[in-house]
C-alpha cells in the first residue's frame, strides 16, 4: 500500500535521511522507533508532503506521490496526525473535528464519521462542546486522532502519540490503536516509546542517524538483543 524507496531529505543543506526504505501492507500497524533526533519526523513529514525529499521514491497505492502537494495526499487518503496534537485550543470539540472532513473525500461522510469517532472516544462526545485547548493532554489526544479518523483515512499516519502522556493515558490510546487497526484502517506509528511501539506493532523498523538499522516483527525486535540494550534499557540477563 505504501512503500518508500531510497529516500533522502533534509533542511536546507542539512541532509537528516539517508536512503531509507520501508512498506507499509494493508491492515498492518507499522512502527518507526528511535532516539530522539533520529529522523522519525522528518520521515512521516516526507510522506506526508509536508517535506519535500531531495531525492527517492514514494508510492502509495501504486502512484508515485514525492511532489505532489499535502492535500492531494489527504484526498488519496493518506492522513497524518501530528506531533503535539496541533488542535485549535480556541474552538470546540466538535469544531475541530469537524475540521477534519475539509476535503473533498471526507466532507460526505461526516456524520458517519462524527459516530465512528464518538463511539472509539466517548469521552469527546461528552466534551463536544468544549474548548479543544482545555481538554486533558490525553483527551488532546484522543480529539486529534479523532480528526485524523475523521479524514477518512487508508493510512494514518501516528507522530509521537504518547508523548507528555501519563501511563494510563498511554494504555488508552493505544487500546484505541488496536480498535482502529480491527476496523480496517492500516497504521504508520512513529514514537520514542520504544517497548510500547513494538508490543502492537505487526511489523517495525529501527531507525538511526537518518537510515534503517534493523527490521523485523515487533516481537523479534522486542528480544532483539541490541534493541533491547539502547532502547528498553535491558540486557538478556535483566528479565
Amino acid at each position: 500500500m505504501l512503500e518508500v524507496s531510497n529516500l533522502h531529505a533534509g533542511y536546507g543543506d542539512a541532509e537528516v535521511l539517508f536512503g531509507v526504505d520501508l512498506k507499509v501492507q494493508p491492515g498492518e500497524i507499522v512502527a518507526i522507533v528511535g532516539s530522539n533526533g533520529a529522523g522519525k519526523t522528518t520521515l512521516l513529514r516526507a510522506v506526508s508532503g509536508i517535506l519535500k525529499p531531495t531525492s527517492g521514491s514514494i508510492r502509495f497505492k501504486g502512484k508515485e506521490m514525492v511532489g505532489k502537494p499535502t492535500h492531494e495526499m489527504v484526498e488519496q487518503g493518506l492522513i497524518m496526525v501530528p506531533e503535539g496534537r496541533r488542535l485549535f485550543p480556541r474552538m470546540s470539540v466538535r469544531r475541530n473535528l469537524e475540521i477534519g472532513a475539509y476535503s473533498k473525500r471526507a466532507r460526505p461522510h461526516l456524520t458517519e464519521r462524527l459516530e465512528y469517532v464518538y463511539e472509539l472516544f466517548p469521552i469527546l462526545k461528552e466534551r463536544a462542546e468544549q474548548l479543544g485547548g482545555t481538554l486533558s493532554g490525553g483527551q488532546q489526544q484522543m480529539c486529534a486522532i479523532a480528526r485524523g479518523l475523521v479524514a477518512t483515512p487508508e493510512v494514518l499516519m501516528l507522530d509521537e502519540v504518547s508523548l507528555g502522556l501519563a501511563p494510563v493515558m498511554i494504555s488508552r490510546v493505544y487500546d484505541a490503536i488496536r480498535t482502529i487497526r480491527d476496523l480496517g484502517v492500516t497504521l504508520l506509528l512513529v514514537e520514542q516509546n520504544v517497548n510500547q511501539a513494538l508490543s502492537i506493532a505487526d511489523r517495525a523498523y529501527v531507525i538511526q542517524q537518518g537510515q534503517i538499522a534493523l527490521s523485523g516483527t515487533g516481537a523479534e525486535l522486542q528480544g532483539n538483543e541490541e534493541v533491547r540494550r539502547i532502547y528498553l534499557g535491558l540486557s538478556s540477563t535483566e528479565e
